[in-house]
């Protein structure tokens, strides 16, 4: 099969492009990006795409750069297409984000690109990855112990799109002097200190050597592994209740494969604090788990994973120990910010101690006139001690939230409501001893907790 024939397969297998696209080129000016646009503006009419253009990004680290940057403009003026380029000092922006050179690039591209989509009404974005591109992205990451690298890219990733993935390198140029297509040879593609380098021009010709359809095969493999992600995707979005809070619930996952915990604790991690860990922390977090007791490991400067009783969370050196206060009146409510939390007070008239029903988000006192004067909500102080309910002699605070096994970083959070000094209430955990409800009771002060729903903790 020859390569246009290859490129028509592809877009047509992975639904690529569709009538009426905008389709927008990522340039280089390169073999590659070159034949992508030769391709696209051939089979314009056939695929029945709308408008077609390039972007170019100029990163200022090679001397023909600026050259490269002229070439796209009088390439797009001569074949009727519109042309974006920008330009920006690479080697500084790296050094400022503390990011490799190849990270920082791709990063200004792709922002780039995504701008001119949202911008100029582009829907698709075509980038000129191919066949030999997926083998070294594979194999690099292979190298790099990458499980996620591994499966290598897409055909199809939201709207980036791939047509030349069933193309090697060798049919790319053999394809481009044949059409007498002009390019740009990038020259750092040669340095082999740099490793995808290192990968294309020494090791995986050895790898072909022993299988010579080695991208094929690299192809398929990454194939079934995107099948099999895309389960495993799915399959976790059942949980996303347990990851999307900033304690994992550790019980709820004692049940599971450790397929499925392992991938909850990564994207729980990723999605609550930005937190990406390397291969080997996450299966040392595993073998952690094996062990009933508590622990903690540190995951990167400033950032301490810590189990305690039945939950994992994250503690920062960067998290400030908080302190608060409100008054609460009967019969209104307050929104205590630092908890998420609304609580409400509520004067009832009261007859039947048998229909009492208590919650975990709503407990009632006995009420007294004194009341009036209001109630303080706050967070624990040193020395605050409390009396259970049914008890008559006082515990240490703290030893009440290691009873009720409230991790050390959520204690300073958790409200206390007080009246005259006493703890009536350990909100959503515990109420005390004090105003019992009795039968000759006339009238009850209840207290209901709800949770804001969003807001950030």
């Amino acid at each position: 099969m020859n390569l246009e024939k290859k490129f028509l397969k592809a877009t047509s297998d992975f639904n690529l492009i569709s009538p009426g696209d905008n389709l927008l080129i990522a340039f280089s000016t390169g073999v590659d990006s070159s034949v992508l646009l030769h391709l696209v503006l051939k089979f314009k009419k056939y695929l029945n795409i709308k408008e077609i253009a390039v972007a170019y990004f100029n990163h200022s680290i090679r001397k023909q750069s600026d050259e490269e940057e002229l070439f796209v403009k009088e390439l797009s003026k001569n074949l009727g297409i519109k042309a974006f380029t920008k330009k920006k000092d690479l080697l500084s922006y790296a050094k400022e984000n503390k990011l490799s050179i190849e990270e920082a690039g791709r990063n200004l591209r792709y922002k780039f690109f995504t701008e001119i989509l949202h911008k100029k009404g582009f829907n698709k974005l075509a980038t000129a990855h191919h066949l030999s591109d997926l083998a070294e992205t594979m194999v690099l990451w292979f190298i790099q112990g990458s499980k996620n690298g591994l499966k290598g890219f897409k055909p199809k990733e939201g709207n980036i799109i791939r047509p030349m993935v069933y193309i090697t390198k060798d049919e790319i140029y053999e394809y481009a002097y044949k059409n007498k297509i002009r390019f740009f040879e990038d020259i750092t593609n040669k340095d082999e200190t740099i490793l995808r380098n290192k990968v294309r021009r020494s090791i995986i010709p050895l790898l072909k050597e022993i299988n010579p359809s080695l991208e094929n095969s690299l192809f398929n493999l990454s194939s079934f592994l995107n099948i099999d992600e895309r389960f495993f995707d799915n399959l976790i979005k059942e949980y996303e209740s347990l990851y999307k809070s900033k304690f994992l619930n550790l019980k709820k996952l004692s049940d599971l494969d450790k397929a499925i915990i392992y991938r909850i604790i990564d994207k729980w991690l990723l999605e609550n604090y930005s937190i990406k860990i390397s291969y080997k922390q996450l299966f040392e977090v595993l073998k952690l788990l094996e062990k009933n007791k508590n622990w903690q490991i540190e995951l990167k400067k400033g950032f301490i994973l810590k189990k305690e009783y039945d939950f994992l969370y994250i503690e920062s050196n960067y998290n400030k120990p908080i302190s608060y206060e409100y008054k609460l009146y009967p019969n209104s409510e307050i929104y205590i910010k630092e908890a998420n939390l609304i609580i409400t007070s509520t004067i009832e008239n009261f007859s039947n101690v048998d229909k009492l029903k208590y919650a975990k988000n709503k407990v009632c006192f006995e009420y007294i006139p004194q009341m009036e004067e209001g109630f303080i909500v706050r967070n624990r102080k040193n020395g605050d001690r409390f009396i259970p309910f049914g008890k008559s002699s006082e515990k240490k605070l703290k030893d009440v939230f290691i009873n009720l096994k409230i991790p050390k970083s959520e204690r300073d959070k958790v409200p206390l409501i007080l009246f005259q000094d006493k703890i009536l209430w350990i909100v959503g955990f515990y109420r005390s001893a004090f105003y019992p409800i009795k039968e000759s009771s006339k009238k009850i002060i209840c207290f209901t907790l709800k949770e804001v729903k969003g807001a950030n903790n």
